[in-house]
């Protein structure tokens, strides 16, 4: 299946949660150009003979700037109640970013790792591809 490059439907991203033991899909639109470009200059700034990482607040940053939603029940805010990203969702609560970010930083970063940093992986051909010339314009 091709990459869609276009904004009229969301991405969907499933993730295996071993803090809930359950899995957490989000919902995010792909990063343009210029945050790709930002987001990999924010990962280390020079200060002098020094290098800092900035890795961790760079992740939560464009993370939280790309994620657009998750599937209703991946969160609650106490046990028994279910926090939704979706207005139409009677379980809706308008601060649910600000809420994932405070406690569950570490799925918006994940987020960021998946989309800014592993969304590609070498692939090895398949043995239907194996016997193919290689495509010239590649």
């Amino acid at each position: 299946m091709p990459r869609l490059l276009n904004d009229k439907q969301p991405c969907v991203v499933t993730f295996f949660d071993r803090i809930s033991e359950s899995k957490i899909t989000l919902f995010y639109r792909l990063p343009t150009t210029e945050e790709r470009v930002a987001y990999t200059n924010s990962l280390a700034t020079r200060r002098g003979n020094k290098i800092e990482s900035n890795v961790g607040t760079a992740r939560l940053k464009y993370g939280s700037a790309i994620l657009l939603g998750f599937k209703e029940g991946c969160f609650e805010k106490e046990e028994g109640k279910p926090l939704a990203s979706d207005p139409k969702s009677p379980n809706y609560d308008p601060a649910w970013k600000t809420i994932v970010r405070q406690y569950a930083q570490d799925v918006i970063e994940m987020l960021a790792m998946h989309v800014f940093e592993s969304s590609l992986i070498s692939d090895t051909p398949d043995e239907e591809e194996a016997g193919k010339p290689e495509d010239p314009l590649v």
